[in-house]
């Protein structure tokens, strides 16, 4: 590479002294300051140089051809020299600069294509990773947390040990909803779920999700409240998928909302966008602080909020949903203010 850097240097060099010999002693209009622009880009066009050092040869350029223009071309008044310098010195200063921010650009894009394409590869054995050592934890915590349960329900064992059993049990339980996150979010970032899209009547959906989440609402005497005036509306979704984004978002706003608060849950037609059916989760809760908002829908985010009830976060269900969401070809936003409440909306495409 520093050969043909050198060899390109030394090319350029020789072209621009021929050509300024030729324009010295060729009588005529033979030569203009066109050709001069051929060995100024050929020295700026390597995108190692440095543009001092381009811009530098294009003023060289540019007096070698002032001096072969003064002696060659006979003007009837100074300033009419003046003005052709003045004209064409620009382009001799502008022709460097462009050359070699053109390939400077060049090389930058390829740079970071070549470091998005290794970010991308290195992203899905990340998750691959992840999803069999999640998948291989999995089933014995989950028999740590079935044997706590059956210890539980002994009656020979003393109220003491049974609190250390209780903490055991809390503690599998946890661990087992967050390796079943992870889990989750590892398989949907390296595209090995596939959606299994079924045309089915949304609303009797939407209260399936709302009386599996009764329970949890009612511990905080919570009622979920549905809106809609929509009957019956059929769309292609992965019933299990979705689910999965409906109870997250209930979920959350039972969580972060105190006793006897209210959640609504709205269903109408996107009036911002057609043929896009719109779901909102509104509740009435703690809101979420404007410096923690942007970041919200990434893997293991979680805000400063804590659960009214000390239940347990993971920071992965709100990125699950958002690719879920996304593989159905929808979308997932939110409104919220500290204090008054957030409102979670996504919309899914009717056909």
């Amino acid at each position: 590479m520093l050969k043909n850097v050198q060899q390109r240097i030394m090319l350029s060099t020789l072209l621009l002294l021929a050509i300024g010999t030729a324009d010295y002693f060729v009588t005529g209009e033979i030569t203009t300051a066109a050709f001069y622009l051929l060995p100024i880009a050929l020295f700026s066009y390597h995108n190692s140089f440095r543009l001092f050092y381009s811009v530098l040869f294009g003023v060289a350029s540019l007096i070698v051809w002032m001096i072969a223009d003064y002696h060659t071309h006979p003007y009837s008044e100074d300033q009419y020299l003046v003005i052709n310098w003045l004209f064409r010195a620009p382009l001799f200063i502008a022709a460097p600069i462009i050359t070699n921010r053109f390939f400077l650009e060049k090389m930058q894009r390829k740079i970071i294509s070549e470091q998005k394409a290794s970010l991308e590869k290195a992203n899905a054995d990340l998750n691959k990773f992840i999803g069999m050592a999640a998948h291989d934890i999995r089933n014995p915590v989950g028999s740590i947390q079935m044997m706590t349960e059956i210890l539980l329900e002994d009656e020979q064992i003393p109220e003491d040990k049974k609190n250390f059993l209780k903490m055991m049990h809390t503690a599998a339980k946890t661990s087992l909803l967050i390796l079943n996150d992870t889990l989750n979010i590892s398989k949907i970032q390296s595209g090995t779920v596939d959606l299994n899209k079924v045309r089915t009547d949304y609303i009797p959906f939407i209260n399936e999700c709302i009386e599996l989440n009764k329970h949890l609402a009612e511990k905080k005497q919570q009622t979920l409240l549905l809106e809609t005036e929509i009957d019956s509306v059929k769309v292609p979704f992965d019933k299990a998928r979705l689910s999965q984004v409906v109870n997250n978002l209930l979920t959350n706003a039972i969580k972060y909302s105190e006793m006897n608060c209210p959640v609504t849950i709205k269903i109408s037609f996107s009036n911002e966008n057609p043929g896009m059916l719109l779901t909102e989760v509104i509740d009435q809760g703690l809101g979420i602080d404007e410096k923690e908002q942007a970041t919200l829908f990434e893997p293991f985010t979680t805000t400063s909020n804590k659960p009214t009830n000390n239940e347990s976060k993971t920071g992965l269900g709100l990125a699950i949903a958002k690719r879920i969401l996304e593989q159905h070809n929808g979308t997932i936003g939110f409104k919220s203010e500290k204090g008054k409440g957030s409102d979670f909306y996504f919309t899914l495409p009717i056909k």
